[in-house]
This record gives structure tokens, C-alpha cells and sequence, in this order.
């Protein structure tokens, strides 16, 4: 055979294999085609049969899909497995099956479950029974049982609960309805259970035995039934229950779970009132450094407007002291504080100390022998809302404070005292034992890193997503100017907004009419404006129309206003407007610290109306004045309208965006009761 015709051969051969090759290939991609397109047409029919086999067998293997084809079940199981990634599902190839990475927990959930399905008539067996799911349950999710109690078909579990980022209460209890099917009577004997276990909370998780309660008539659902209780009842099947040991994290499908079932603004984190739990404290890492590593030496005092956080920065700095080995704080909350008498009596039930006599020379040696008892580390004296009794104290010759001050220079403790004006104003005079005392704190506005945790981090954690994420986020800081209360507002408001529309997602529509509505305008002005004396206020619209104003041109326009104020009634309302982070003095004038406020100044009130309201209440108040020049005392005037300035706010209050109606705000004077913190 010649050479030509053999490589002839091979050639003709070789181009056989390929033409076999690639219609293989071809038929083969065909196929694949095909299986994709069928399982695509069938998947979610085959994903529910998938899903039903492992709740019920806790795996899933070949022989259990019956109704699956041959061909399709591999596929089905590896997509099944690929759309779960926040379950522990893994797939097994040899044989093919779905397992959970650690079956364990669930085979022996199932074996309990169904026992307890079937020892329901059963009192003691099923108590056994509920007590072992119970604890399998607490101990994936992390709660620890504190209680047990028993009553009629019911026995709950009482619960200590990790901080979870929603408003759920730290105790409360896991209730085992020990019946297949329910009625109202049940419904009751959950709401007598709930005294009877002396909860102070109206939230419990209720576990019923039916693997899906849809199955059930609506008179016999317990969940439909507990609709009409004023509890908080979550109810979880057998299914919801599978669906928590599934979850590579446990907690986080069960707060799923009861946003399902819950309005949210029941379990909403946002707080407008009164100082955040732990998991709520963002920010405030430099004066919380700064106060803790510096307590040994020196102390402290936090002062700051209204619910800028002075309360909760404080609790977490006693919070942060009490995990340590040397230090010992001790903390009085001095709100109701009024004088001598209470403030002795609080820290006696509070501080379990014993006085001979309330004063403040027994305070002195009472804290001399807590120091030699306590040798080895520091007696951390932390006060909130001092202003009442340094307000008291000063008609005693603050007699009190002087015994805080000696106390601190003998090193015997140190002090971290929280306040408002008051403390800022002891704080500044030359007479007082606090001047030269502590080095003073002033909290202002959040960080715009912290604000912007504020607004994401809860919202993530409850499910609630955005149109438009970064744009929310800026302009929540921006109408806010980063006021972690009025952060906190805004955030609420919206997930009131949401939460009636039957919707978890915030749209720039919705920020749109919180912007714009009186009520957050309101709100806004309360918070960072409602406690400032008259002159103060004056002194803000002055500074909103001309930004730029010097001290001089001021002086000029308070004088043209016939506001006649001393030297240091002028000096006390700087320090007020510092105080509430709104002006503060630069080197030949003055300027504003909150550029939303002169904004919603504007758009809210009628500014020169309620200027000559506030000149006007100015003038009744001082009806004789100094001028600057000349020393002589004459009566203040001007031409002015004659308003009465109401004493509360007006029902109807206009839009930023339309129409503003000549309407001053009823801000007549510091309001009377007392700030939240």
C-alpha cells in the first residue's frame, strides 16, 4: 500500500471520528437542553414534592420522588440545594441525596415531635415529651429556661433571650398547647396563663402540634383564633419548627417568622423615648473611650439637648464598668430626685448602703468605708439627670456637690454626673464646686457612619428593604442632621408607613411625605428647640435671616428690637444654644450647627410673625432693661403686633412643600416637664 493511499485512510477515519464526535456532542447538548427545559416547566411542582419528603424523612433520597422522572431527580435535588443557601442542606452524590450537614438534631426533633403528636392525651409522658423539644429549641436559638409552669392543657417554658435587634421582651414564655385541634376557650387559658406566669409582656411563642395549621378549620386554627387576643402570640408548627433547625441561623428564621406574623410596629427596634437597649447604641465610641480609660484619674460629666443620647451613653458606660475586675459602679438614675431625702433614699434600696442620717457628711464617710472595702480598683459614682437636685443643692449651698468634689480630689471615688442646662451652667461658674471639677463632654449630633448604621441595620435585620437604598439613607441623615432620636423617629414613622400599607419595602415616595408632613416637622423642632429660653429663640431666627451675623450686628438687632438683654443673659443664651448644638460663637460672629433647622424654621413657621410673638413675651417678662449706653433704665418697646401665642402645638400643621400659612409655632417658654433623655 502506497504511502498516499494510507494517509488517505487515516485522514477519512479521523474525520469519521470527528463527525461522530460532534453529533454525540449535539445530541447530548440536545438532551441537556431538553432536561433544563422540562425541569424549568415542572419546578416548582417538583421543589414542593422535594421539600414535603424532607420535612417529613428529615433527607431526601432517589426512591422518594416518585412522581419526580428518573432522569430529572439528580438535577432536581442539586437545585433544590443550589436556591437554599441559608439552610444547612448539602448533596450527596453516591448514593444521590439530600442531607443536612448535622442530621442529628433533626431525626431527633422528628422522633419527639411525633411522639408528642401521639401522647397528646398523655399528661406527664407528653410533659417529657415537650420538655426535650423544648430544650433541643432553646438551645439552637440560645435561650436559656428559667422556669417551668403547668396550667390546664398548657405548659410554658419560660425564656431568657439573647438581645435580639427587635422590640421583644428579654423573658417570655414557649407555651405546648397540648391539644390536636383548638377553640376560643383555649385562646382564654392562654391569657390567664400569661398572669399566672406573672409576664409583665403580652409577647410568647405558642407551639401547636399540627405540622402545617392550614390544614385546619378557621374556628379550630389556633393562629387565626389568637388574632383576636390582645397578646402577642407567635405560633409555631411542626413545619416552622423544622424550618428553624434547618437554618444555618436559627435566630434569624425565627425573627423571619414572626415579622410574619406580627404588625411591625410591635416588634419595631426604633426608640423615640426613654434611653435604647444595648442593641440599639450606635456610635459614641470616642467619649465612651475616652470616659472609660480615663475614670481612674478624672471625672466626668455628659451634658447635652434633648434626647441626644446622654442617658443611653451613660448606661452603656456603666454597662462596660460592671464587666470589669476593677471597678465598682454604682448608678442612680435622679429623675424623680427632688431633694436630700429622696436622693438618700434611692441609693439605699438601690445601692443596698446603709446611712445613720441622709445627709450629705454621712454620704462622705459611707463612701470612705465602700473605698476601703473596695482597695483594689475604683468606686465609679455614675448620675443621671442631675439637674433637679444641683438645682436643690444650690439653695443648700450645694453642700452636696462640694462633699462629691472633695471625695474626687481625696481619689477616694470619681464621678460621671449626665444633666442638661443646670449642669452645663455649674459647670461654667467660677463659684461652684463643679467648675474645674470634670472635664466636661458635650454630646452633639451622630457621626454620619453611625447614623447611617442606625438607619440600615435594623431595617436588615427585620427584612425591610429599600426602593433606593443609598438615596433613603442620605436623606434620612439629612433631614435629620444626624440627631440619633430624630434618626430613630424618622426610621419608625416609616415602618409605620409601610406596615399600613401591607408592604416591606420603604420607597423614596414614602421619605417623600414623612419630609413633608407637619408631624415630623413638629417633632424635629421639639426635639432640638423646645427646651430654650425666649432670648434664645429670638437669637436663633436672628441668625437664620442673616447666617453670617457678627456679634456686633447682633447686639444691633436686638436692640432695634427693643431687647435690652444683660451681658450675661446674653452669654447664658450662647451657652443654651451651644448647649443644644443649634449656634456657636466663632471668632467675630456666630453660626448655626444644624443645617436642616433654619430649612424647617422656614418651611414650618412663619419666622418674623413669630418673632415679634417671642419680642413680645420677651418684653412682658422684662419690662424694665438697661441700655448699653447711658446706664439709665428705661421701659423696652417697639411696634409690634399684639399676638397671643398659644401654649401647645396647633392640630393642623401646613406641608413643607405647600402652601405656609402665617402661623407661628407655640413655643412660649422652656417647656415645663422635663425632657426625655
Amino acid at each position: 500500500m502506497s504511502d498516499d493511499l494510507l494517509y488517505l485512510i487515516v485522514a477519512i477515519s479521523l474525520s469519521v471520528a470527528a463527525v461522530v464526535t460532534l453529533l454525540l456532542l449535539l445530541r447530548r447538548l440536545g438532551v441537556g437542553e431538553g432536561r433544563r427545559a422540562t425541569l424549568d416547566k415542572r419546578w416548582l411542582e417538583w421543589k414542593a414534592q422535594i421539600h414535603k419528603a424532607f420535612l417529613f424523612h428529615g433527607r431526601v433520597e432517589e426512591e422518594m420522588l416518585p412522581t419526580i422522572p428518573l432522569r430529572h431527580r439528580v438535577d432536581a435535588m442539586q437545585r433544590y440545594v443550589q436556591e437554599r443557601p441559608s439552610d444547612t442542606l448539602v448533596y450527596h452524590s453516591a448514593p444521590p441525596r439530600v442531607e443536612l450537614i448535622s442530621p442529628k438534631h433533626f431525626k431527633t426533633f422528628l422522633r419527639n415531635w411525633k411522639a408528642a403528636w401521639e401522647m397528646v392525651e398523655n399528661e406527664d409522658t407528653f410533659r417529657s415529651i415537650s420538655a426535650l423539644i423544648a430544650h433541643q429549641c432553646c438551645s439552637l436559638l440560645g435561650f436559656t429556661i428559667v422556669d417551668t409552669r403547668k396550667y390546664r392543657n398548657l405548659i410554658g417554658y419560660v425564656v431568657k433571650a439573647p438581645t435580639l435587634r427587635l422590640n421583644l421582651p428579654p423573658r417570655f414564655p414557649i407555651i405546648f398547647v397540648r391539644r390536636r385541634e383548638f377553640s376560643s376557650a383555649d385562646v382564654e387559658d392562654l391569657s390567664n396563663f400569661m398572669g399566672i406566669m406573672n409576664m409583665t409582656s403580652f409577647f410568647a411563642l405558642l407551639i401547636d402540634l399540627n405540622d402545617s395549621s392550614e390544614k385546619l378549620e378557621k374556628s379550630r386554627n389556633l393562629r387565626l383564633l389568637v388574632r383576636e387576643s390582645i397578646h402577642d402570640f407567635i405560633v409555631l408548627d411542626g413545619n416552622a419548627l423544622r424550618h428553624i433547625i434547618m437554618a444555618r441561623h436559627p435566630e434569624r428564621r425565627l425573627i423571619e417568622i414572626i415579622l410574619s406574623q406580627v404588625d411591625l410596629t410591635v416588634v419595631s427596634p426604633y426608640v423615640t423615648s426613654g434611653p435604647v437597649p444595648e442593641n440599639m447604641f450606635f456610635g459614641r465610641d470616642n467619649e465612651i473611650k475616652t470616659i472609660t480609660r480615663r475614670i481612674k484619674e478624672s471625672s466626668f460629666a455628659l451634658v447635652g439637648g434633648r434626647k441626644i443620647g446622654k442617658t443611653s451613653t451613660l448606661s452603656k458606660i456603666y454597662r462596660m464598668l460592671a464587666e470589669t475586675v476593677d471597678h465598682l459602679p454604682l448608678y442612680l438614675d435622679c429623675q424623680s430626685v427632688r431633694d436630700y431625702t429622696t436622693f438618700f433614699e434611692a441609693i439605699s434600696v438601690i445601692w443596698e448602703v446603709h446611712l445613720p442620717e441622709p445627709n450629705p457628711e454621712n454620704f462622705r464617710h459611707m463612701l470612705a468605708e465602700l473605698y476601703a472595702e473596695w482597695h483594689h480598683g475604683t468606686v465609679v459614682i455614675l448620675l443621671d439627670e442631675v439637674d433637679a437636685l444641683l438645682q436643690y443643692d444650690l439653695q443648700n449651698q450645694e453642700t452636696l456637690f462640694r462633699v462629691f468634689r472633695a471625695l474626687s480630689q481625696e481619689a477616694k471615688c470619681r464621678f460621671v454626673f449626665c444633666g442638661e442646662r443646670v449642669l452645663d451652667a455649674r459647670l461654667h461658674a467660677p463659684n461652684s464646686p463643679l467648675f474645674n471639677f470634670c472635664d466636661t463632654i458635650h454630646l452633639s449630633y451622630l457621626d454620619q457612619e453611625s447614623a447611617t448604621r442606625i438607619i440600615k441595620e435594623p431595617m436588615a435585620d427585620m427584612g425591610i428593604e429599600f426602593e433606593d437604598l443609598d438615596t433613603t439613607v442620605e436623606r434620612i441623615k439629612n433631614i435629620s442632621s444626624c440627631h440619633p432620636n430624630i434618626v430613630q423617629y424618622a426610621c419608625q414613622q416609616l415602618i409605620r408607613a409601610i406596615n399600613t400599607q401591607g408592604s416591606r419595602v420603604i420607597r423614596v415616595a414614602d421619605l417623600d411625605a414623612l419630609a413633608q408632613s407637619g408631624s415630623f416637622c413638629e417633632y424635629f423642632i421639639e426635639v432640638t428647640w423646645g427646651n430654650t429660653t425666649t432670648l434664645e429663640k429670638i437669637i436663633s431666627l436672628l441668625t437664620i435671616s442673616q447666617p453670617e451675623i457678627t456679634l456686633a450686628q447682633l447686639n444691633d438687632k436686638l436692640e432695634q428690637l427693643g431687647i435690652y438683654a444683660t451681658q450675661q443673659q446674653f452669654d447664658e443664651a450662647m451657652q443654651g444654644l451651644a448647649l443644644y448644638s443649634i449656634t456657636h460663637k466663632e471668632a467675630q460672629g456666630i453660626a448655626l450647627d444644624n443645617s436642616t433647622f433654619p430649612k424647617i424654621i422656614k418651611a414650618y413657621l412663619d419666622p418674623s410673625t413669630f418673632l415679634s410673638g417671642l419680642v413680645e413675651e420677651w418684653q412682658q417678662a422684662h419690662p424694665t432693661a438697661q441700655t448699653i449706653s447711658g446706664g439709665q433704665s428705661r421701659i423696652a418697646s417697639s411696634s409690634r403686633t399684639n399676638l397671643q401665642i398659644p401654649a401647645r402645638f396647633p392640630a393642623f400643621l401646613p406641608p413643607l412643600n405647600g402652601y405656609k400659612k402665617k402661623r407661628f409655632f407655640p413655643f412660649t417658654a422652656p417647656l415645663a416637664k422635663k425632657a426625655n433623655r
